[in-house]
């Protein structure tokens, strides 16, 4: 099982985030969901898109008490308060799987952080380097995400930073238009 840790995140003389990277808790999720509602918008209106907050945050919740789910999330926390997230799952699908490298690779999913702890803060960065611990401990060899189009100029720049350029773009994964960037990252063995 995952154990808890304090992340001293000082990367590259950038990070001020001392606080915590865990497992969630039942009572986290009151505190995700305004995460969510900011990150979680229509691409072109902006409008909040309810249903998926909801989604997450059932997700979130299946992995709790769901012993059969094999998604699981992280929670950066700081001074009690929640700052952001990240999830992990097998990878199943198949337009993902084509840019895989190794036979167990995993997919990355839902990273959100507090809007206010973004830029700078390291929060993202150790989320990231926890998530690839955790995806190691599971028996992962790799981490592959895509990114939709509504977090281009958010998310896509940060993963460029984390995980190099893309190895590829899913065309008209979101819908029409909705190309998504794929990053992959082979773990290396500890």
């Amino acid at each position: 099982m995952f154990e808890k840790k304090i992340l001293d995140n000082n990367l590259e003389g950038k990070g001020i985030f001392h606080g915590e990277i865990r497992p969630p808790l039942e009572s986290d999720l009151a505190a995700l969901r305004p995460i969510l509602e900011s990150w979680i918008r229509d691409r072109k209106t902006k409008e909040l898109l309810s249903h998926e907050v909801e989604n997450v945050l059932e997700a979130v919740r299946r992995s709790l008490t769901d012993e059969s789910s094999q998604t699981r999330y992280l929670i950066a926390e700081e001074d009690q308060k929640i700052l952001g997230m990240i999830g992990i799952r097998p990878l199943l699908d198949e337009r993902i799987k084509f840019y895989a490298k190794t036979k167990n690779p995993a997919e990355g999913i839902n990273a959100y952080v507090d809007s206010s702890n973004r830029a700078g803060r390291g929060v993202g960065r150790a989320l990231g380097v926890k998530l690839e611990e955790f995806a190691r401990t599971l028996g992962y060899e790799e981490i592959i995400l895509n990114s939709g189009p509504r977090y281009k100029e958010t998310a896509w720049g940060f993963y460029n930073k984390l995980l190099g350029e893309p190895v590829g773009v899913i065309k008209n994964m979101y819908g029409e238009g909705g190309d998504a960037p794929v990053w992959r990252k082979v773990l290396e063995s500890k």
